[in-house]
């Protein structure tokens, strides 16, 4: 029984058209892929089914009914699930209660004033979190959660209305393998169970080929293939403008590791005010250019980056556990580690994001555990989050200039780090350069990505801290980004990346940390973390 008819939808932007003539059908219980380039226009489609988006031209039709011009909520009634690219929960509740609210929307009873609400549902949504293996943090603050966990809470959340259309627009995003292999096995038992399409974007390709029935690919807002997975993987024209050359996904041994520099002996300070000395601000002069005398007198020994006996805590949750870790000058540090392993909990603490902590963190030798976040920043300290966080009201070059700082700050707080411009950061990101003026809110998932990179660059970091950057894009543009970390290695940029792709931290690291459960299990160059088949068994793999 055919469920969904798409006929000939479109939908323009500023006068480009992101959605061009899109057509296809789905049948119940049959679960398609939906996979193309970073802007191709999967999410666009996605919110045009939706109801987010109001579609230029073209019908969609669900189980007889016209979709176009219907408000979302009427979407959602008919039976239609949909789980966004951006994870959107209530994180000032728990994760049960966020479950309890989406109970409450679908039954119409949101405005019922007899009952406490957190006693309404409870057990329903403690099944719907069986569902998806996250019973047990039911009781837990959705703000605390791992970005893979939100991610799963919020396909739950979609489950909640019983749908007989399920739209989840990158499901897996944050999610290790195992999580992954585990949340769709139980998608496509839902879909046999309940006779329910599931339409799905995905840039994890052992994902889309284990468990599409069929796959579309969409560039550039047309639909250019359709098949299963043999079909696509062949066909010239997808390989060419998604796949790419695949050199992220080779193992590289021909890359020789750094040696770490020798800890420092020195007393570092204990404040985070400027000390009195002379600030070297000849842009002509070298590696040490910017830096105080005594920051130059110690150069060769401390470290850009050193953290020592670090801990964490979420509430009473004591999530880090006393992490030590450094980062070198002109060096790419991977910090690896299965979903909620610590990994953004330790980018978050180093940058003061988390007020329960305790532990050394020192910069050039200067310890910053007591800096609030905009006086690290000040510093050298860029963060890239997971989330990515742009202004999405904003144009792309406007995002890029509220992250800009002048020269000047720099050399006074001691920077010395490269003077990054708006040119500057296209050169490096040339897709960005075309989207100049396209409003944030209407780029693709990788290109905002680029956009929140290279606004963290135009603050003119001496090390940036990297959270994900191989997650939830499309293999073409991984490549792109690996080339990104590399050519920003060669400009003098130290790098602290989070990831959980062994093939993507090889390419571009030279070291690596593992981490499990909040505490350090693996330290050493990232030839001996490839070569160690325990580790990558116990901490990484299935």
């Amino acid at each position: 029984m055919t469920l969904l008819h798409v006929r000939g939808l479109a939908r323009d932007f500023d006068g480009n058209r992101a959605v061009d003539g899109v057509g296809f059908e789905l049948d119940a219980g049959e679960m398609v892929a939906l996979i193309g380039p970073n802007g191709a226009g999967k999410s666009t489609l996605f919110n045009m089914l939706g109801g987010q988006l109001a579609a230029t031209a073209g019908s969609v039709q669900f189980d007889g009914h016209e979709l176009m011009g219907m408000a979302p909520h009427r979407i959602a009634r008919l039976g239609i699930g949909h789980s966004f690219q951006v994870a959107a929960t209530f994180t000032s509740l728990t994760v049960s209660e966020n479950l309890q609210a989406a109970l409450l929307a679908h039954r119409g009873r949101i405005w019922s004033c007899w009952r406490r609400a957190s006693s309404l549902y409870r057990s329903e949504a403690l099944d719907l979190l069986e569902e998806v293996g996250m019973r047990d943090q039911a009781a837990r603050p959705c703000s605390e959660l791992a970005y893979g966990d939100v991610k799963r809470l919020e396909l739950a959340m979609s489950l909640a209305g019983a749908p007989r259309l399920l739209l989840m627009d990158e499901p897996t995003a944050g999610m290790g393998a195992a999580e992954r292999d585990a949340l769709m096995k139980r998608v496509k038992a839902l879909a046999r169970e309940r006779t329910m399409a599931v339409l799905f974007t995905e840039h994890s390709m052992d994902v889309v080929f284990g468990y599409a029935d069929r796959i579309l690919v969409l560039a550039r807002g047309r639909l250019i293939a359709q098949g299963d997975a043999a079909q696509v993987r062949s066909d010239p024209q997808v390989r060419k403008v998604y796949f790419g050359t695949g050199t992220t996904f080779q193992d590289d041994d021909t890359r020789p590791a750094l040696t770490p520099a020798a800890p420092s002996n020195r007393t570092e300070a204990e404040a985070c005010a400027p000390r009195a000395a002379t600030v070297h601000s000849d842009p002509q002069a070298g590696a040490g250019a910017g830096l105080r005398e005594e920051e130059r007198g110690a150069t060769a020994l401390t470290p850009l980056l050193a953290v020592r006996g670090l801990n964490a805590w979420y509430g009473a949750a004591h999530i880090l556990r006393d992490i030590d870790l450094q980062a070198e000058r002109g060096e790419v540090v991977a910090l690896m580690g299965r979903n909620g392993a610590g990994k953004s909990t330790t980018f978050k603490a180093i940058m003061g994001l988390i007020p329960a902590r305790e532990g050394g963190i020192h910069l050039l030798g200067r310890n910053i555990a007591r800096c609030q976040p905009h006086e690290i920043a000040r510093l050298g300290l860029g963060y890239v989050p997971e989330d990515r966080r742009i202004f999405t009201e904003l144009t792309v070059v406007e995002n890029l200039l509220t992250g800009r700082r002048k020269p000047e700050r720099d050399a006074q707080a001691g920077h010395g780090a490269t003077d990054w411009a708006v040119e500057d950061v296209f050169a490096l990101f040339p897709h960005l350069a075309a989207l100049a003026r396209r409003r944030a809110g209407a780029l693709s998932g990788g290109e905002q990505q680029m956009l929140t990179v290279a606004r963290t660059l135009m603050g003119n970091p001496r090390l940036l801290l990297l959270d994900e950057p191989s997650e939830g894009v499309a293999p073409v543009i991984v490549e792109q980004m690996a080339d990104m970390i590399l050519s920003l290695k060669r400009r003098g940029v130290s790098i602290l990346l989070s990831e959980q792709n062994l093939h993507f931290a090889r390419l571009v690291s030279d070291r690596a940390y593992v981490l499990e459960k909040g505490v350090i299990r693996f330290q050493g160059s990232m030839a001996a973390l490839a070569g160690n088949q325990s580790v990558r068994q116990a901490y990484l793999e299935l």
